[in-house]
């Protein structure tokens, strides 16, 4: 028994690294045409721009380093080291802000970002609210019930058409999360949730048309059969949280680069130069922010059992009882039957 649960799950992770291996591939060709095009095209970037940007990604390795390692001091105690460190990543984060404020065109490049964080945080919200329904608690539990999911298929499938319909427009570009929803659904749920989820937001974007409504339709589907894989292939869990960051930020350049092989060249890169950082923004941290609800629900069911859980367990040991007893009276009787029996043998003689 022992044996053949290894080789499923040695099975099973081979199964994702193939997966995983063919969405880096994607993302690969995907780079590789990018940058044929920025070459075709011709780049003008000065100097100071790439100092800037070069500073940008240095300083934001070491904050994310710092708000990393925080929590870990934390857990030494009352550090003063903790206190000291968010007071360093708070007033990195000012400094950082006010210094390449005045020195780049600060509100032209977050713009974007700032909007497709308004959609961002208004899907997020719905799923928030979704997480608090006992059906969605039971699922975290393991308890994969008909009319469980069924009542996330409803709600994931009305969130895809909410994340749809809703889109912000970069040089006529429609930018959304609606795979970020479909894959979610398909990591949480399974294929009985992420696959019907897919199908009717890939309806419903394919009836909206456009030159990208193919291409984004059959990524919507993909997106929930590949989040149902990972789903089993993860022995029915959600992943962990650097597995889910990675899977959403590859199988975004995989959803561009679908949009490049199935639209003109003319149209597609310019098209995927224009909504795939900011898509890839908003999926990945909407993953993040997603995952992190699911580490804190399992904390909380792991350090403190619910108030059903407490009925359950209170039946449970009752019932545990009640079975101790009914043995005992059981033994009882049969001791009766035997003084009986003695006695019918003790009048026969």
């Amino acid at each position: 028994m022992l044996k053949e649960k290894l080789k499923t799950t040695n099975r099973n992770y081979l199964k994702k690294n193939a997966l995983y291996i063919l969405l880096i591939i994607s993302n690969v060709i995907l780079f590789t045409g990018l940058i044929n095009y920025y070459l075709n095209i011709g780049m003008n970037v000065d100097i100071e721009t790439i100092q800037n940007a070069s500073a940008v990604i240095a300083t934001i390795i070491i904050l994310g380093f710092i708000s990393i390692r925080l929590p870990n001091i934390k857990d030494m105690g009352d550090h003063p080291l903790y206190g000291m460190g968010a007071l360093v990543l708070i007033c990195g984060i000012g400094v950082i802000t006010s210094y390449f404020g005045a020195k780049l065109s600060i509100p032209t490049l977050l713009d974007p970002y700032l909007d497709m964080f308004k959609y961002l945080s208004a899907v997020l919200i719905f799923i928030l609210i979704a997480t608090n329904l006992k059906s969605f608690k039971e699922i975290l539990r393991g308890k994969f019930t008909k009319k469980n999911q069924l009542v996330c298929l409803i709600i994931f499938a009305a969130i895809g058409l909410f994340a749809s319909y809703v889109h912000m427009s970069i040089n006529d570009a429609p930018a959304n999360i609606r795979c970020l929803v479909v894959m979610i659904s398909g990591l949480f749920g399974g294929p009985v949730v992420g696959i019907p989820v897919g199908i009717i937001s890939a309806a419903y974007r394919y009836s909206l048309g456009g030159i990208t409504a193919v291409p984004c339709s059959i990524s919507t589907v993909i997106s929930g059969i590949v989040g149902s894989l990972i789903f089993l292939w993860n022995d029915k869990k959600f992943p962990r949280l650097i597995e889910a960051l990675i899977l959403m930020f590859l199988f975004t350049g995989f959803e561009m680069l679908m949009i490049v092989l199935l639209t003109p060249p003319d149209i597609s890169f310019p098209f995927v130069k224009d909504i795939y950082p900011v898509m890839l923004f908003a999926s990945v941290v909407g993953m993040l922010l997603f995952s992190i609800v699911i580490w804190e629900e399992k904390q909380k069911r792991n350090a403190k059992p619910s108030d059903e859980e407490l009925k359950i367990n209170g039946i449970e040991d009752e019932l545990k009882g009640n079975n101790k007893k009914i043995k005992e009276f059981e033994n009882e009787i049969e001791d009766l039957k035997k003084e009986i029996e003695d006695l019918k043998k003790e009048r026969i003689n």
